[in-house]
């Protein structure tokens, strides 16, 4: 099966409705982020992702050493009966059913080549995930953020895009990042040591400052305000 065949005969993999009332759906990537991933993988490549979807099934189609952290099996459960249906093997998926903020900071991995984030969306799940992904990722490795829309994946696309480990190849239609991991990452920064988050700070700083200021005034604290102000001059 190649992945042309598989976008013309797409499943629609997840659920949505009521308790009794599920409604068959389909959350995908786009068909540019899926050709990405299908031009850079191979039985040879180690991958992950947190979430399901036709992604997962392209991962098998491709015969990679794939790693899928789901929370509901019925979704695992679909993916591997289509896959049958296909006579696709999944016998090199496997999956982890579970939160990933529950199962990534204890899951061991080979390292890897690329890493697919698009489990849950909400704060601060994604952050999580790219946590304890990044170490796991090769230098040379692709990391794709899927949902920049959503508020926090934009954010980590942005933090990313001025770490300078990290390298933006592509933005896929409007909806996932690429990355490439240059060099190793430390989690040990201070928030000094990243562009983004001092970036990002100096306006609440200089506004945290001035309202330490105006609080000295009014309680006649001038002569220790001056202290601070030519302290602050001098770069204490």
């Amino acid at each position: 099966m190649t992945l042309q065949e598989l976008l013309d005969d797409s499943p629609k993999l997840h659920r949505i409705g009521k308790v009794g009332v599920h409604v068959p759906i389909s959350y995908d990537l786009s068909d540019r982020a899926l050709r990405l991933i299908d031009q850079n993988v191979d039985a040879s490549s180690r991958t992950l992702e947190t979430g399901a979807g036709i992604s997962t099934i392209l991962f098998a189609i491709k015969h990679t050493r794939h790693t899928c952290i789901v929370p509901e099996s019925d979704l695992a459960d679909r993916i591997k009966e289509y896959c049958r249906q296909k006579s696709v093997s999944a016998e090199n998926v496997n999956f982890h059913l579970g939160r990933s903020e529950n199962i990534l900071p204890g899951l061991h991995t080979d390292p890897l080549d690329l890493v697919l984030i698009d489990g849950q969306h909400a704060f601060p799940a994604p952050f999580i995930d790219w946590y304890y992904t990044a170490r796991n990722l090769k230098v040379g490795g692709m990391l794709l953020i899927d949902d920049i829309q959503l508020w926090t994946g934009r954010v980590l696309k942005d933090f990313l895009n001025e770490e300078p480990e990290w390298r933006l190849i592509k933005e896929l239609a409007g909806r996932t990042a690429a990355f490439i991991k240059e060099k190793d990452y430390s989690h040990e920064k201070w928030w000094g040591q990243q562009p983004y988050i001092v970036r990002k700070s100096r306006r609440l700083i200089r506004a945290s400052e001035l309202r330490q200021a105006l609080a000295m005034l009014a309680k006649g604290k001038v002569r220790p305000l001056k202290s601070k102000i030519k302290a602050r001059m001098r770069g204490e």
